[in-house]
């Protein structure tokens, strides 16, 4: 390949069905142990509900009258009941998301809270997480039930909101519709956070997932997470040759170049001239080009350089110095005074590129 670069590419879509169930195994108990059940017992603990409440919901609960609805799998090979899971598990952290809005926030619970009544700070009070052992068959099959066994204490939850007057139903529709509908862009936050400490960006770069799972950034149908860092010597980039794998849960909706077929093959075989050509983007000849291609199993994003003459600035201002295009390696971060000329024009803060024939 012509150029100074290096592509790094993975052929297939689904593959490592076990890195797929493992992020379902250790996101479902991250949100059970750490997001839902201490919240369950603040609100039992200040008495927004009771266990009687609980027990009242549980004997009533019919399934007609059942907020979550789970769909059937599309399909029963091993790939489908993957997705199924994932998909189950999206569900799942929604729930918790609605329930946390409604209650938690009529309360004024604050993360100092949470982080109390969860054992952050005391051994005594965390809730112990789930192992998981047994062949990749008899894992698929104890968090379905797993997840069935969440699911009803978090129906049963709603159901008891309910009946205690803290929530109607119309209104949780909703807020269930607008869960649904909202894709949130969390890159300017993420990439903010670790421009400014140092602990969180060694922490995204060495676990991916992890840190931001603690960060509260929910990833999606998402087996592996790799985030990758610009620097001096360095540029990166990002493709799915074989279609369009993003994490869009994670960076919002997918460019449209992104998908486009001219992008795909040309970022690949000459990527230094492809960033000119589409981007206008000149990465200087004595940086190395890498290239990362996308799978269904591993997903990539980019960590761009942190401009110049931001020191100083907040978390909230250097968010927005941060673009799609910088999170998949097709920009770089706006510097101020072009976030200044961008938010005068009213324009949307991104590089111009030339449509392919």
């Amino acid at each position: 390949m012509p150029g100074n670069h290096k592509h790094k590419s993975f052929e297939g879509h689904m593959h490592d069905y076990d890195a797929h169930i493992k992020a379902v195994e250790e996101d479902l108990e991250y949100y059970r142990a750490k997001r839902f059940e201490p919240r369950i017992i603040y609100l039992l603990r200040r008495g927004v509900v009771t266990f009687y409440d609980l027990l009242k919901a549980r004997t009533a609960l019919k399934k007609k009258n059942q907020f979550f609805k789970i769909k059937k799998p599309q399909g029963k090979n091993i790939e489908a009941r993957v997705r199924y899971l994932e998909e189950w598990l999206d569900e799942y952290v929604k729930g918790i998301a609605l329930v946390s809005a409604r209650a938690v926030e009529s309360m004024d619970m604050v993360t100092e809270d949470n982080r109390k009544e969860r054992g952050d700070y005391d051994d005594f009070f965390k809730i112990k997480k789930k192992e998981h052992h047994g062949t990749l068959q008899e894992r698929m099959v104890n968090l379905e039930q797993d997840l069935k066994d969440y699911q009803e204490l978090l129906e049963v939850f709603v159901q008891a909101l309910i009946k205690r007057g803290w929530s109607n139903r119309a209104e949780l529709d909703q807020r269930w519709q607008q869960l649904h509908e909202e894709r949130p862009w969390a890159g300017g936050t993420i990439v903010a956070r670790a421009w400014t400490d140092p602990a969180f960006k060694q922490e995204l770069l060495s676990t991916g997932r992890e840190a931001l799972r603690e960060m509260g950034v929910h990833q999606g149908k998402v087996g592996k997470l790799v985030v990758v860092e610009n620097s001096d010597k360095v540029h990166n980039v990002v493709v799915c040759t074989l279609c369009s794998c993003y994490p869009y849960d994670i960076l919002g909706d997918t460019p449209w170049w992104y998908k486009h077929e001219s992008y795909r093959t040309k970022i690949v075989q000459n990527p230094r001239a492809t960033l000119e050509e589409m981007f206008d983007l000149k990465v200087p000849v004595n940086k190395e080009v890498q290239v990362y291609d996308s799978t269904s199993d591993v997903r990539y994003f980019v960590l761009p350089q942190r401009p110049a003459g931001t020191e100083g600035m907040s978390e909230e201002e250097l968010a927005k110095l941060v673009t799609a295009d910088s999170l998949i390696g097709a920009g770089y971060a706006l510097e101020p005074r072009q976030l200044s000329e961008v938010e005068k024009s009213g324009a949307t803060p991104e590089m111009p590129r030339v449509r392919p024939d």
